[in-house]
């Protein structure tokens, strides 16, 4: 080839659609992910939980036919949801409490095993995606191209919407399809018609925020040792200080209101209890805004706070992201 012909030509081929150049993106992200050893183990160590949850579909399932299972689930659901009154309707007719029970074991699935998993593979997929863009100038490249910035956004949020939907969508409908085989009726999908819809719901409101934030981590250094840092620096400092905070709150009380609460609540208090120091924990406003979700939530509560600021933090997140590539595309 000539001297003069090296340069920038006009491209004569075919254009794909606006509306899809950021499959470009990220098909590409997922696809550099996939290069982790690690992300592949904990991919598949993430279905791991799902065994267990199906374990306690078919046990329920079975103790609507077999009734020396009923005290055994009903002791099962008092320890889990610290509900003894749900517990005392299990044991006297589990047909009728199957949505509530199915709904308790979708969101402690959600909330408990792939909780933690979520705060793993996102710390694996994510720190990487503008970090490594900023650090290499790859932002140059993308837009280059007709692609608006909107467009590479979307592209980045795919990329972790994809490895979310991973381990927690599809295991979850998949336990929904398993228990429904495991029923003894088939009268169960039109107790249980809706749960599927909320299994979606309840993805949505961990992938977007997740997602966001994970986004701002990477955007915020070029380095990705520090977005990982960062990433899990958040969950672990708001947990930690729920903690305290909460600690506190109950000991203010006192040892007789700590014991009458106690009494009155049996079992581990996992869900049970609410206090005006969750706003501060990301992990504890997720857990509330997906208990709504599933119908568990208190009826005497109010949800808005925490949905609130799952909206506020999203667009914040998502807003620092696209200034600091804007930034970068200025300098």
């Amino acid at each position: 080839m000539a001297l003069h012909e090296v340069g920038y030509r006009k491209w004569s081929g075919a254009k794909a659609s606006i509306s899809s150049r950021w499959m470009v993106i990220a098909l590409t992200g997922v696809r550099l992910a996939f290069r982790s050893t690690w992300l592949s183990r904990t991919l598949v160590l993430s279905w791991t939980p799902a065994l267990l949850v199906g374990f306690w579909f078919f046990l329920y399932e079975q103790s609507i036919i077999r009734d020396e299972l009923r005290r055994v689930i009903s002791g099962i659901v008092a320890v889990a949801t610290s509900d003894a009154d749900l517990a005392r309707r299990v044991f006297s007719n589990p047909a009728a409490e199957r949505h509530n029970v199915w709904s308790s074991l979708l969101l402690a699935f959600f909330r408990y095993p792939q909780g933690v998993m979520m705060l793993i593979v996102v710390g694996i997929v994510a720190p990487r995606l503008i970090s490594s863009d900023l650090r290499n100038r790859g932002y140059l490249l993308y837009f280059s191209r007709p692609i608006q910035l909107v467009g590479y956004l979307f592209g980045k949020l795919l990329v972790v919407w994809t490895f979310l939907a991973m381990i927690t969508t599809v295991p979850a409908l998949a336990l929904y399809v398993v228990g429904v085989f495991l029923s003894p009726d088939f009268g169960v999908v039109w107790d249980t018609w809706d749960l599927p819809i909320r299994v979606v719901v309840a993805s949505l409101v961990l992938m977007f925020p997740t997602a966001a934030v994970a986004l701002a981590c990477s955007a915020f250094t070029s380095e990705s040792r520090y977005a990982v840092f960062s990433w899990f620096a958040i969950w672990i400092v708001g947990w930690v200080s729920y903690s305290v905070l909460r600690a506190g709150e109950m000991a203010g009380r006192g040892r007789p209101a700590i014991q009458e609460r106690m009494s009155q609540r049996p079992g581990i208090m996992r869900m049970a209890e609410s206090s005006d120091w969750e706003i501060i924990s990301p992990f504890h406003v997720l857990g509330r805004v997906q208990q709504y979700v599933f119908g568990l939530y208190p009826a005497d509560k109010q949800i808005w706070p925490y949905a609130l600021m799952l909206a506020v933090v999203s667009l914040a997140s998502l807003c620092f992201v696209a200034s600091r590539v804007r930034k970068r595309l200025r300098a």
